[in-house]
């Protein structure tokens, strides 16, 4: 753990059942009168609650463009350049706000500096490429998942290349971000699950990474315990929104302490799996998520026991036989919520691991800042085989 950091969080949380129907007087608190508004299609289709918001959108001063994205499938950065041509025509705006899923609120930050920074999106991979201020953008996440309404993360696919690439750094962050769970009523299970179980990664992987921090392992801990006490509640008590509430803090949680720490291999496995097999960048992680800590616990680190007291105390055993028995319930909590156990459904057999293999090579960075040594070359394909029949 480091004892010498940085730490960063610029944004304002509105937490609460319900807290969206106050949006009006926050706009009207800061002046904003000329809005763009981005909503994923299937939560515009499909939500109730978005059908009230509307409304009261319809029926304030405020002057509203809607535009529908497409939620369907990861954002590449020539979808980000279309829906940039679009905001950019709208002269004068205020705000962007953003309602959807992880990918819908990477378009609205990404949007926010799009719109004050000329040229192609692409030109702004990286880290700091915005050379001034985005437009202030609020961000409402209908999953509890990603997190990105807090982080100065939007990933987005560059298809030349066919690898994921963000948008990163300063002028990233969202302004506002507003945790209602009324939102993840219309959210169907299995996006409900899988966006958990990526929220549960991230405060795991946070946890683990070489560059944590008293600061980060604190959000970890408590992102964790939210998580893990409410995730099973996706399966048995669907329409409780009192979990969902809680999902949502703990993803904020898990994010904020992501991005201040850095990820590691399972996150680091996922990206490739999502460009080149579309598998769902959370059901990925909880895929290996679990491997990735045995592997841990084999070769000597047995700092998530820290974990285990959390949720189930054991004053008298020791580290080791602690962190074994963390690893053991988290194999079982994946279970229960149905992560996948094999590749198969994404075309990815004993056949073809191999090839499959070879897309984590450029990954090493990422899988050094796991606890104990990972190689890119073997480590990884030993952790894919473990799911391939």
């Amino acid at each position: 753990m480091q004892d010498s950091f940085t730490f960063q969080l610029n944004n304002q949380l509105l937490f609460g059942i319900g807290k969206t129907l106050e949006i009006i007087n926050l706009l009207d608190s800061n002046g904003w009168k000329k809005v763009a508004l981005m909503v994923d299609k299937g939560v515009a289709d499909n939500s109730e609650y978005y059908t009230k918001i509307r409304l009261l959108f319809k029926n304030s001063n405020i002057s509203i463009s809607e535009i529908q994205l497409r939620g369907n499938e990861e954002p590449s950065y020539d979808y980000l350049d279309k829906i940039a041509d679009e905001v950019r025509a709208i002269s004068n705006l205020d705000l962007i706000i953003g309602i959807g899923g992880g990918s819908a609120l990477d378009m609205t930050k990404a949007l926010g500096g799009l719109y004050t920074n000329s040229g192609p999106s692409i030109d702004y991979r990286g880290f700091d490429k915005l050379f001034n201020p985005a437009l202030p953008t609020i961000c409402i996440p209908t999953t509890a998942g990603t997190g990105s309404e807090v982080t100065i993360n939007a990933v987005f696919t560059d298809k030349s290349e066919m690898k994921k690439l963000g948008i990163n750094g300063r002028y990233m962050n969202a302004t506002y971000a507003i945790l209602d769970a009324k939102w993840l009523e219309s959210c169907p299970k299995p996006a409900a699950i899988s966006a958990g179980v990526d929220a549960l990664v991230h405060t795991l992987e946070s946890f683990m990474t070489t560059n944590t921090n008293l600061l980060t392992r604190a959000l970890n801990k408590e992102a964790f315990i939210l998580l893990w006490k409410n995730l099973p509640a996706l399966e048995h008590q669907p329409n409780n929104l009192e979990p969902r509430q809680n999902l949502l803090l703990g993803a904020y949680l898990a994010a904020a302490g992501l991005f201040n720490s850095g990820s590691g291999v399972a996150g680091g496995l996922s990206y490739p799996l999502g460009v080149h097999h579309h598998i769902p960048h959370g059901i990925a992680g909880g895929i290996f998520i679990a491997d990735v800590i045995k592997f841990n616990i084999d070769r000597g680190w047995y700092e998530v026991a820290e974990l285990l007291d959390l949720i189930e105390p054991h004053p008298n055993w020791s580290e080791k036989q602690k962190a074994n028995r963390f690893s053991d319930l988290l194999f079982d909590l994946t279970s229960e919520l149905k992560v996948p156990q094999y590749l198969t459904q994404w075309k990815i057999t004993a056949v073809n691991v191999e090839e499959v293999a070879q897309l984590m090579i450029p990954l090493q960075t990422a899988f050094d800042q796991n606890p104990v040594p990972f190689s890119a070359d073997q480590d990884a394909l030993k952790i894919l085989r473990l799911h391939v029949e």
